[in-house]
This record gives C-alpha cells, sequence and structure tokens, in this order.
C-alpha cells in the first residue's frame, strides 16, 4: 500500500513542477522620459506580454522616477528578455534578465553584468 502511495505522489510531482509561476519584478523609471510600455517575453521568443501605460484605465501614467511592481504569472522559467517603450519613442532591450534572481529592473541604467546587455533602439 505504501508502495502505491509512493508512486502515485511521484507520478504527480511533474505536473504540479508544471503549475504556473508567479514572477514578480518592480520597474523603476529612471529614464527622462514617461514609460509607454514595458513587455516581458521568455528568453529568446517572441510571446511578449505588454503592460500600456498609455491606455485611460490606468491611475496615472509612469512619469520619470515612478516604480510600478508588476507580476507575471506563468510557467517559462526565470530568464526573460525585457522591453520598455518610452514616450519620446526610444525603446530599451533587456535580455536574458534574471527575474529569479533580480527583482528590480531599471531601464535607464545599462546592464554589462553576466550575460544580461541592454540596448537603447531609436
Amino acid at each position: 500500500m505504501r508502495l502505491c502511495i509512493a508512486a502515485l505522489c511521484l507520478a504527480c510531482f511533474p505536473f504540479a513542477a508544471l503549475a504556473d509561476s508567479v514572477h514578480t519584478i518592480e520597474v523603476v523609471n529612471d529614464t527622462y522620459s514617461r514609460i509607454d510600455t514595458f513587455s516581458m517575453a521568455p528568453a529568446g521568443s517572441d510571446r511578449w506580454i505588454e503592460v500600456d501605460f498609455r491606455t485611460s484605465m490606468q491611475e496615472s501614467s509612469f512619469e520619470q522616477q515612478l516604480a510600478m511592481l508588476l507580476q507575471f504569472h506563468d510557467g517559462d522559467g526565470c530568464l526573460r528578455d525585457l522591453r520598455t517603450v518610452l514616450s519620446d519613442g526610444r525603446r530599451i532591450f533587456a535580455r536574458n534578465f534574471d527575474l529569479c534572481r533580480f527583482h528590480a529592473y531599471r531601464p535607464g541604467t545599462l546592464f554589462h553584468h553576466d550575460r544580461r546587455v541592454s540596448q537603447v533602439m531609436p
């Protein structure tokens, strides 16, 4: 009987591991512009989840020196590509950002640590 219960527990374990996880990230606007949109995708994919701060549903715009706490629910691991679009049209990309290791993102700061590199596009 114990063997049967142990086998059942082990059989259910992979399904629990595949369940959605919650990633929380604090986005701090340290740029000299307003943030229009912030997007996140699993590293190397094109499956972007976007938060649009320009919509009328938002309580306030994402001005300079403000911070917002965002939560994303999925099961795609820790490494993410981040995309920030500023009100002046610039786009900032951070590739392979580790959400399990870092819990704050400042798009105005260029990352040169580990494998993360930010790129500013006109």
